[in-house]
C-alpha cells in the first residue's frame, strides 16, 4: 500500500521471490507484476539471516548492517512514479526455509513524502544467486 498525499491510496498485490546476493549476506526481495508496479527490497545482516527489526537505509549505503533498502515503483492516473524509502523500519521473521517482512516507512518523490506499508508473509527463501552490487 503506498499513501500518495493528498488522497491517493494505491494498493497492489504481488508474487514475491527471494534471491540470495553473490556478495554475500544479503537477501533480495522482488514482488513485480507485467504493468511495471513493484518493491524491492534488499536485506543485509551480519552473520546469518534470523528474525530481527532492521532500519531502512539508502541504497549506496555500504556501511550500515544489519539494513533493509527499499525501492518502490507505482501508477497514479498513468503516470508512473518510484521511489526509495529513506526512514523506517522492516520488521524479518523466519522460520527454517520461510520469511516474512513487514515494511513500514517513507521516502521523497516528486517533492513529496509518500509513506508505504509491505506486507509479506510465507516467502520460500530461494537457493539461486544474484549480484546485488550498487553503482553510483
Amino acid at each position: 500500500m503506498v499513501a500518495f498525499p493528498p488522497k491517493d491510496t494505491i494498493r497492489f498485490e504481488l508474487p514475491v521471490r527471494t534471491q540470495w546476493c553473490r556478495e554475500g549476506r544479503a537477501l533480495l526481495l522482488e514482488a513485480l507484476n507485467p504493468e511495471g508496479s513493484g518493491v524491492l527490497l534488499r536485506l543485509r545482516y551480519r552473520d546469518s539471516l534470523i528474525s530481527d527489526s532492521l532500519p531502512i537505509v539508502d541504497p549506496a549505503d555500504t556501511t550500515t548492517t544489519p539494513g533493509a533498502s527499499v525501492a518502490i515503483k507505482f501508477f497514479t492516473h498513468n503516470t508512473p512514479r518510484g521511489y526509495t524509502l529513506d526512514s523506517g523500519r522492516v520488521a524479518v521473521r523466519r522460520e527454517a526455509d520461510v520469511i516474512a517482512v513487514n515494511v513500514s516507512g517513507s521516502g521523497i518523490e516528486s517533492a513529496i513524502r509518500i509513506r508505504a506499508q509491505v506486507e509479506s508473509q510465507d516467502v520460500p527463501l530461494g537457493t539461486d544467486s544474484v549480484p546485488c552490487g550498487t553503482s553510483p
